[in-house]
């Protein structure tokens, strides 16, 4: 007799239905589903069978499962799928797969969701199973023929990236037929070396030639682009300013109560440097213009404060208006001091003053004599040159100012140095007069610096309305180390902290400045998210020609000189956000959304028109006006810190002739005097404020083409 522990393993291995369970030849099919339980074992190979594989294949879509265990059944794949998708479901034994057919391509669809949601049950592959047992990147409907192997082994797979031929027949909108360059102008820098030469004024006022390297950052301001409500102080002598851009009016009952108190201050010369100063020793009467000054004076200071007055301090010296009088120096405030904010020059480059309560009333004496003697100075009777001091009158307000540029006599650029802010002056006649010694030698309180790893980059809408922000009344904790001064540009790089927040300015405006590529998931912006710039309209209008790829239609593209220059440094700041910012390999945008796309290998702004789905969406680059197919690879999503306006208009030309009515050489006529960065005198430009069009008159037009 056999023991019970023996009877037990042999019971233990015999199981009634596993012959069932694992034999695939008892599944059939029934009306075109499957059926709980069955299994068409028809793998016998003949003629007839492959006949039916290959015209199911080419009927359905369908999924092939590698059987890789013994528990891959047909059970199992009905259970993975849902009954409902599956029309037919296949084993073949010599190949060891199931070929499991779906309704339709929605079925289709629906069961290969599941597999990419649970890839580690199913070994599925699309299509005809692989040797190497690799997943297919591409569908497979049809079984493949001796033509298509031929075809597939000749041409490689299509890749989205890839660039193919530009689809011209799909395309609603016209491109443009000629790629003519983007116009690039470099504006002239405000000084040059040559502006320096020996004896010159500008080099006696600018010694360390700190205006060498100056730019003018708000010319869109100039052209009113930028409109701020404007915030008078009634009660207050020293102007309330939003960063030295805007200075608030000091009314004229206030000027009259002033002039009648004290119209004249005695200045004395500084006991150091023989500069003109109001600052003296409250015990000895010695003046020296800062603490500067003061050091040096330090011990003869201490040998005679405490004796005779009279041995130290002879009469003093009266300011003779013959002898030229250099500018007082600046004196840097010390690491670590409160300091106030009194103008913008760049994005980088700002001017401060010290906030103590001294320099606080030094600085209101100073601006309070020139708003008085400046009020009798005569006015210019000739140009003023570069470099001489001269009195600015702004409304009602009056400055002590140096003369930068006279290029255009009727747009000289200033620059404030009791604040720093640069301003051009468009009615010299009206506003500059001529400024004696005494306000030239009074002290300069407004030191430039450079705000520590900021960039330099074009002020932004947004750049702007943070600095307008900034208010004279905020303090500022300044910071610097002598070793980073910049000895190419002349000024000391700082580090700025609000005390009132503990907010660092310079880590606001790295922020506001550097562009961020934004993610796939968000919406984009639209041209009408930015602001578009009127062009000026009437008589007699100079306008600069952007683009006349459109001209064989009667239309061009074009804007001011002074707008094409800021287009030319907006250009550099897209330039570099789509070289070293940006690392999205391909994008294609929504239709009418902003993207960043690449022209004739520079970067640009642009709105994609059109979307014909050969990879070359077509895109309008707005700066310019051209339309050009542009491959995916070459566009990138717009980052939200390019608020940059648009500066560039299309126009119509009035009583050009229709296309049937013209010929080549008439075309290539007026291509040579509408050509692209010329500027041409329009004899009219109108406006049609119901239709949003803009329209120019051009006299010549018709000797052009007849």
């Amino acid at each position: 007799m056999p023991e019970i522990d023996e009877l037990i393993n042999d019971w233990s291995k015999w199981n009634p239905m596993a012959s069932d369970f694992y034999d695939e030849s008892q599944n059939k099919y029934v009306k075109g589903t499957v059926e709980e339980a069955t299994v068409a074992s028809t793998v016998s190979g003949d003629a007839a069978n492959w006949e039916n594989r290959n015209a199911m294949q080419l009927k359905y879509p369908y999924l092939v499962v590698k059987k890789t265990k013994s528990l891959i059944t047909s059970n199992l794949i009905i259970n993975f799928f849902g009954r409902s998708l599956i029309y037919n479901l296949e084993y073949r034994k010599n190949s060891n797969v199931y070929f499991v057919f779906f309704h339709n391509i929605g079925s289709f669809e629906s069961a290969r969701k599941k597999v990419n949601d649970a890839p580690y049950i199913l070994d599925c592959f699309e299509g005809r199973a692989q040797r190497n047992n690799h997943r297919q990147q591409e569908m497979q409907y049809p079984t493949p023929t001796e033509e298509t192997e031929e075809k597939s082994k000749s041409e490689p797979p299509v890749v989205l990236t890839d660039r193919g031929p530009v689809n011209m027949d799909c395309r609603t909108l016209a491109i443009s037929l000629v790629e003519n360059p983007h116009p690039m102008l470099k504006k002239a820098p405000l000084l040059s070396k040559a502006d320096y030469a020996k004896g010159s004024m500008l080099c006696q006022n600018d010694p360390n030639q700190r205006y060498l390297n100056a730019r003018y950052g708000f010319e869109l301001e100039h052209h009113n682009v930028y409109m701020l409500e404007e915030k008078i102080e009634k009660d207050q002598i020293v102007l309330n300013y939003r960063s030295g851009r805007r200075f608030a009016e000091i009314q004229a009952t206030d000027l009259e109560e002033l002039s009648s108190t004290d119209d004249h201050i005695d200045l004395k010369q500084c006991y150091d440097c023989d500069n003109y100063t109001l600052v003296s020793c409250k015990f000895c009467q010695m003046p020296f213009c800062n603490a500067f000054c003061f050091r040096k004076l330090a011990d003869q200071h201490k040998e005679y404060c405490n004796e005779d007055k009279s041995v130290l301090m002879p009469k003093p010296k009266k300011v003779e208006e013959g002898i030229a009088v250099s500018l007082g120096p600046l004196m840097m405030p010390p690491s670590s001091s409160n300091v106030k904010i009194t103008a913008f020059e760049q994005s980088n480059v700002l001017y401060v003053r010290s906030a103590d309560v001294h320099n606080e009333v030094d600085y209101a004496n100073v601006l309070t004599t020139v708003t008085l003697q400046g009020r009798k100075a005569p006015i210019l009777k000739d140009l003023p040159q570069c470099g001489q001091i001269v009195i600015y009158k702004m409304r009602t307000q009056i400055l002590r100012a140096m003369v930068l540029n006279v290029d255009n006599p009727n747009a000289i650029y200033v620059v404030c140095i009791d604040f720093g802010n640069i301003e051009i002056v468009t009615k010299p006649q009206e506003s500059l007069y001529a400024c004696n010694n005494h306000l030239t030698a009074l002290p300069r309180y407004a030191v430039p610096v450079i705000l520590r790893k900021v960039p330099q980059r074009y002020i932004t809408p947004n750049l702007r309305e943070m600095i307008y922000e900034l208010d004279e009344t905020l303090i500022f904790e300044m910071k610097y180390s002598k070793r980073e001064f910049d000895f190419n540009k002349g000024m000391q790089r700082v580090m700025l902290t609000e005390l009132d927040n503990n907010r660092s300015l310079n880590r606001l405006f790295r922020t506001i400045l550097l562009p961020v590529e934004p993610p796939l998931s968000d919406l984009g912006y639209m041209e009408d998210d930015l602001i578009h710039v009127p062009l000026p309209t009437g008589d007699n209008v100079k306008l600069f020609i952007m683009d006349n790829s459109f001209l064989k239609f009667g239309f061009i593209y074009c804007t001011t000189e002074d707008f094409a220059h800021e287009i030319t440094q907006m250009q550099r700041e897209i330039q570099s956000y789509g070289e070293s910012i940006a690392k999205l390999t391909s994008y294609a945008p929504v239709r009418k959304s902003l993207c960043i796309a690449k022209y004739q290998g520079n970067w640009c702004r642009g709105v994609c028109l059109d979307l014909v789905g050969d990879g070359y969406p077509s895109i309008l680059f707005v700066d310019y006006g051209n339309i050009t197919p542009t491959h995916i690879t070459d566009i990138l999503p717009y980052p939200a810190q390019f608020t940059f306006p648009i500066l560039t208009t299309v126009f119509d030309i009035i009583g050009f002739p229709e296309d049937s009515e013209l010929d080549e050489d008439v075309i290539k006529r007026l291509g040579a005097y509408l050509s692209v960065g010329n500027i041409i005198h329009c004899n009219e430009v109108i406006y049609n404020k119901e239709d949003n069009k803009y329209s120019l008159r051009l006299d010549l037009l018709q000797s052009l083409i007849y």
